[in-house]
C-alpha cells in the first residue's frame, strides 16, 4: 500500500512504455527519442484509477510539447515533435534532446544501457465510469467494466522517468480512494463548464440590470413631462437633471410640493371697479345708452377724469 504520509503523485500521469534514445548520427547535432506513449490497452493497478483505458480516437495533441525530466517543468530534456495515432500501434511519438544538462543526461544514461520509462501526462475531457455488469467498446475493442475510460484527452507532457510503473505505484502517497473518480478541483473540464456557466449567468443579469435602468429612466422621462403639462411649470436642464436622479421616493415627495405650490400660486384674475360693471338702465334724456356696458363705463371713467382736471 502506498504511504500516506507521502506527497501524492499527479492522478493524471501514467508510466507506459520505454524510450528509445536513437544512437548519434554524425553530422546531426541534436539526439533523436522515440517510443509507444500509449498502446491503447487498459492501464491497470493505477495507484487512483485502478483500471482505465484512454480512447484514442479522441485523444488530443495540439503543437509541440514538451519532454521532461520526472516530471519537472525546471528540468526540460527536449520536445515532441511528430506522433502518429492508430488502434494498431496506440500513441507513437518521436522527438529531439536538447543539448542542456538534462536532455544529456538522458542520452548518457541510455547510452551506458539505463532503461528509462515513458510516462505522460494526460488530462481527460471527460470521464466515463464503467459498471461491472456493463461493457464498453473502445479503441477497437469490447472490455468488462468496472473500467474508467477517459475521452478528449489531451496530452500535456511526456518524461523520462527512471521508476518503473509498479515502482511508482508503490512509491507514491494515496490520499484518495483509488476507486473514487477525482473531485471538482481536479477535474478539469467541470471547473471550465462551471467557470463558462457563471460567466453566461453574469452576462445575463447585466442585461437584466440594463433593461431595468433603461425602463427606469423612461419612467422617469413620462412622469416629468406629465409634471411639466399639469403644473405649466417649464423646469431648467439643471433641475431635469437633478429630478432624474431622484429615487422614486424622492422624487415622488418633490412632485407633490410642485404641484401644490402651482395651485397655491395661480394667479386670482382680479376684480373690477362697479362703475366698470354696473349696466345703466337708461341714459340721459330717458335714451337708452348708447354700445356695451364696458363702452359706457369707459366714457363715464373719461369723463370723471375730465371733470376732475377742471376743478
Amino acid at each position: 500500500m502506498p504511504n500516506p504520509q507521502e506527497k501524492p503523485k499527479d492522478q493524471f500521469c501514467f508510466e507506459l512504455g520505454q524510450f528509445a534514445v536513437e544512437q548519434p548520427v554524425e553530422g546531426k547535432k541534436k539526439r533523436t527519442f522515440t517510443g509507444v506513449a500509449y498502446s491503447g490497452e487498459p492501464i491497470i493497478d493505477h495507484w487512483y484509477w485502478e483500471r482505465v483505458i484512454f480512447d484514442l480516437d479522441s485523444m488530443q495533441i495540439k503543437g509541440r510539447i514538451p519532454a521532461l525530466l520526472e516530471h519537472s517543468a525546471r528540468q526540460r530534456a527536449g520536445a515532441i515533435n511528430s506522433h502518429t495515432i492508430d488502434h494498431a500501434q496506440g500513441l507513437v511519438i518521436s522527438g529531439d534532446l536538447m543539448s542542456n544538462e538534462f536532455g544529456s543526461q538522458v542520452a548518457q544514461d541510455s547510452d551506458d544501457g539505463f532503461p528509462w520509462q515513458m510516462s505522460v501526462r494526460i488530462e481527460p475531457t471527460t470521464t466515463e465510469e464503467v459498471a461491472p455488469d456493463q461493457a464498453v467498446t473502445i479503441n477497437g475493442k469490447t472490455y468488462q467494466g468496472p473500467i474508467t475510460v477517459f475521452r478528449g484527452g489531451r496530452i500535456r507532457e511526456v518524461s523520462f522517468c527512471a521508476l518503473g510503473a509498479d515502482e511508482n505505484t508503490n512509491a507514491v502517497a494515496a490520499s484518495h480512494n483509488p476507486t473514487h473518480q477525482p473531485k471538482e478541483d481536479t477535474n478539469v473540464t467541470e471547473l471550465e463548464q462551471a467557470q463558462a456557466k457563471i460567466k453566461e449567468l453574469e452576462q445575463k443579469n447585466t442585461q437584466l440590470e440594463s433593461d431595468v435602468k433603461k425602463f427606469a429612466a423612461e419612467k422617469r422621462e413620462a412622469e416629468i413631462k406629465a409634471l411639466t403639462a399639469e403644473t405649466k411649470t417649464e423646469f431648467s436642464a439643471e433641475e431635469l437633471v437633478e429630478m432624474k436622479g431622484l429615487n422614486d421616493k424622492a422624487f415622488a415627495f418633490s412632485a407633490a410640493q410642485i404641484r401644490k405650490f402651482s395651485a397655491n400660486s395661480t394667479p386670482k384674475k382680479p376684480d373690477l371697479p362697479d362703475y366698470l360693471t354696473k349696466h345703466q338702465a337708461g341714459g340721459q334724456g330717458g335714451q337708452a345708452p348708447q354700445g356695451s356696458a364696458l363702452d359706457q363705463a369707459f366714457n363715464q371713467f373719461a369723463a370723471a377724469q375730465q371733470q376732475g382736471a377742471k376743478s
